[in-house]
């Protein structure tokens, strides 16, 4: 299962089996300690980060199946 930390940070990493799968499991952190991302305030736009934390998931998901 692929292994994923926090694009924002790196203080976190969670196991999830799917994107949105992980995106569910680092809302709470997101809540916690990246308000700002969650309210659109962080400087890019929702579809950019959704875009990056996209592409940090199918890079952990690669490392998970040795691509």
């Amino acid at each position: 299962m692929p292994r994923m930390v926090c694009i924002d940070c790196g203080a976190v990493a969670y196991e999830a089996s799917s994107v949105q799968a992980m995106l569910v499991k680092m809302m709470p952190h997101y809540f916690r300690d990246h308000h700002d991302v969650i309210a659109g305030e962080a400087g890019e736009s929702r579809e950019t980060w959704m875009a990056r934390f996209t592409l940090a998931y199918e890079a952990a998901e690669a490392e998970d199946t040795g691509l």
